[in-house]
């Protein structure tokens, strides 16, 4: 039996205490507790140790201090990585180029390391605390050391994610800049930048012209270029969108690389492209009505618009509170935008004011602007387990989480950063199917290879003889202290390992 309690453990989810609408210092010991591991979870990727636990339910006034400081904790990198990926969703299976034909070991890493170029700009802002609007404006970028060795760059001595500068004329404009980006979203001759400009308004901006409610002429043979491109410039419904999406696709002319061009045409910027606008449609570059010059000068537009720092909010909100923003969210979202202005645009400011706001300090089932549970994202999964039993499901040198064409990560929910691009938010039959697998694969290792997160239990042992050494493991991997009904043991079991904090539980007989 003892074999089998920790993957049972790992495979559940319970109610924690709902934490009070209040300030921290109205919370009592279990809400601190319930706080702590929920912020745990967003700022670091893992639950709290059991001293953690501990010292802040005997200190429930520490809450604000100690959440302060998972901002500071190197881990907080990696959940901007993470997070900031279901937005940008640059991290895909695949790129412009293999690692065969580079020269590179592996597939898997080589196009993760490409998707992740531009997040880990928005990871380096974010734990400097240099202004947000830094991402656009930089005149760096961040490689690894594929990366490093792949593009055109200069990149600091070292090992790892570190800066770099690209070497070949390309203006500073931070992300707008980056390779990463650009491999992942395409163009050709005849859409001319113009998914690539939505891309910018949507990341950036909160602003998917796709979205937009367009009512179009159904006579408009949309199979004929020259049709389309004359319905661009004249048809109401084409032109209400395309008067503003066109002239920020000029702006892009130096990243302009049909498909197909082969691996030289995308790694370099092409400054003898950046009029090539007046050969596409015509249209020079321009942000919303006020002419700009190129790369550089939409990325300092971008930075110079209200619009961006509402964006930023709204995302961060989103990110946090795993939920849509709506008209009742308006004062929070004003208040929050506040906090971020106050600080100079510094993310850590931002998240720091929804951490310690009552939508995320709350769980009113019935109040849809109070933050209820919230299903664990692959990523933040797979960190959970590792740093709980050190085990990470990996196969063929692939990380099964990670990746969606080799691995499970769009069976568990977290889309392919392409056709599937959302994060789910409630559990499918596959999420069931990857989740158990993990509890069984983990509880597994746990047992037989992870004796560090097992020091004071026999796993040969029978649990019922080592109470107290069960009840600490509990506590560890659910960050909660077993609870008992009569008749029953309080090993408990779930329907998902992915909810945080746990959510309901059935308790079932030795």
């Amino acid at each position: 039996m003892m074999r089998a309690l920790p993957g049972l453990l790992l495979w559940a989810c319970a109610d924690g205490p709902a934490p009070a609408d209040s300030a921290p210092t109205g919370l009592d010991p279990d809400q601190a507790a319930f706080l702590l591991a929920r912020s745990s979870l967003d700022l670091r990727g893992v639950r709290p140790s059991l001293e953690e636990l501990a010292a802040i339910r005997a200190h429930p006034d520490r809450l604000d201090a100690t959440v302060d400081a998972f901002l500071e904790d190197a881990r907080f990198r990696e959940r901007v990585v993470a997070s900031y990926g279901e937005i940008w969703n640059t991290v895909g299976d695949e790129t412009q180029a293999s690692a065969e034909e580079l020269g590179l070991s592996s597939e898997d890493a080589w196009a993760r390391a490409v998707g992740e170029e531009p997040l880990r700009i928005l990871a380096e802002v974010a734990a400097t605390d240099l202004p947000w609007t830094t991402i656009v404006t930089a005149d760096w970028t961040q490689v690894e050391d594929q990366l490093a060795e792949v593009w055109p760059v200069e990149a600091e001595a070292g090992s790892g994610w570190r800066r770099a500068r690209y070497t070949d004329g390309r203006p500073a404009a931070g992300t707008l800049s980056t390779n990463g980006l650009w491999w992942r979203y395409e163009t050709s001759r005849n859409n001319a930048d113009r998914a690539r400009a939505n891309q910018v308004s949507r990341i950036l901006l909160c602003r998917d012209y796709l979205d937009a409610e367009v009512r179009f002429d159904r006579e408009v043979d949309l199979s004929d270029p020259e049709v389309v491109e004359q319905a661009i410039q004249s048809n109401p419904a084409c032109v209400s969108c395309h008067n503003s999406l066109d002239p920020l696709a000029a702006a892009l002319g130096g990243v302009f690389v049909p498909r197909k061009s082969g691996v030289d045409e995308f790694l370099y910027y092409h400054p003898e492209r950046e009029d090539i606008w007046r050969s596409l449609t015509g249209t020079p570059p321009a942000y919303f009505g006020q002419p700009i010059g190129g790369l550089a000068d939409l990325g300092d537009a971008i930075a110079n618009d209200p619009g961006f720092v509402d964006c930023a909010v709204e995302q961060a909100a989103t990110l946090l509170l795993r939920r849509p923003m709506d008209l009742g969210d308006t004062d929070r979202l004003s208040a929050w935008r506040e906090a971020f202005l106050a600080e100079d645009l510094k993310l850590k400011a931002l998240w720091r004011a929804i951490l310690r706001s009552p939508p995320y300090r709350s769980a009113h089932p019935r109040d849809a602007h109070h933050l209820d549970h919230k299903l664990m994202s692959p990523d933040l999964l797979a960190s959970t387990l590792e740093d709980l039993t050190g085990y990470r499901f990996r196969r063929d040198g692939v990380d099964m989480l990670r990746n969606a064409d080799l691995g499970l990560r769009a069976l568990a929910g977290g889309g392919d950063g392409r056709f599937a691009t959302g994060i789910s938010q409630a559990v499918g039959p596959t999420q069931w199917m990857v989740q158990e697998q993990l509890a069984q694969g983990a509880g597994w290792h746990l047992v037989h290879d992870g004796a560090e997160h097992l020091p004071d239990i026999d796993a040969t042992a029978d649990p019922t003889a080592q109470p107290g050494a069960i009840a600490r493991l509990h506590e560890r991997l659910l960050s909660r202290p077993p609870t008992g009904r009569a008749g029953t043991t309080w090993m408990s079991v779930g329907p998902t390992v992915a909810c945080w904090p746990p959510r309901s539980t059935e308790t079932v007989r030795a």
